[in-house]
């Protein structure tokens, strides 16, 4: 758990900061309710008290790895039209 005054990381279970003291609580943004180290929900009104997760970043040069498959399949199935049909000479 992170020491909200130093910032520091202290292990699960730990009551007080190892660094500078501070008592590790998970005060809810909720309702303000003081939750003891290692609850993940609010033991007053139950809101999640896990900090949420960054999501994991984009990586644009490879467009497979985030564009959706029916997606995909529509693409390919079209490729012909979209690139102008198979060289016909007008």
């Amino acid at each position: 758990m992170k020491c909200p005054k130093c910032q520091s990381d202290n292990p699960v279970g730990i009551q007080f900061c190892g660094k500078c003291g501070t008592k590790l609580a998970k005060i809810c943004s909720q309702c303000g309710f003081d939750n003891p180290p290692g609850f993940d929900f609010c033991g007053k009104c139950g809101q999640i008290l896990a900090e949420p997760k960054a999501a994991p970043a984009q990586d644009y040069s490879q467009p497979l790895s985030y564009t959706p498959k029916h997606l995909i399949e529509k693409i390919l199935a079209a490729r012909t039209t979209i690139e102008g049909g198979q060289n016909e000479v007008f």
